[in-house]
């Protein structure tokens, strides 16, 4: 498998009582979408120790790990992607918080 040179890291809030809902639309395809992109290589999604500070939200993150910053541009030019996934989230927009950042891999052991 190709080390990935860049990456996506999707982090995430989740409200009470939203879990099954979000995590049903990222495990029944959004992931597996994602994961077809050009230079997609790599997911993990994390379940993070903390609770956001209003209300009990729960925190989590996505790493997907990319071949090149190319990719990662070819994959946000892609505005008929994103408003898809955006019409998708729609039913639970309430219950979710996203935050996004990318960057290329500087050091590795």
């Amino acid at each position: 498998m190709k080390e990935p040179k860049f990456f996506l890291v999707v982090r995430f809030w989740i409200a009470p009582g939203g879990a099954q809902q979000v995590m049903k639309w990222l495990e029944g395809g959004h992931i597996q979408e994602v994961m077809r992109q050009p230079g997609f290589i790599s997911v993990r999604r994390l379940k993070l120790p903390e609770e956001d500070a209003t209300g009990g939200w729960s925190a989590h993150c996505m790493l997907y790990g990319i071949e090149s910053r190319a990719h990662y541009e070819q994959y946000l030019a892609n505005q008929q992607l994103h408003a898809k996934f955006s019409k998708e989230r729609e039913p639970f927009a309430t219950k979710l918080r996203i935050e996004r950042f990318a960057g290329e891999v500087d050091f590795s052991l």
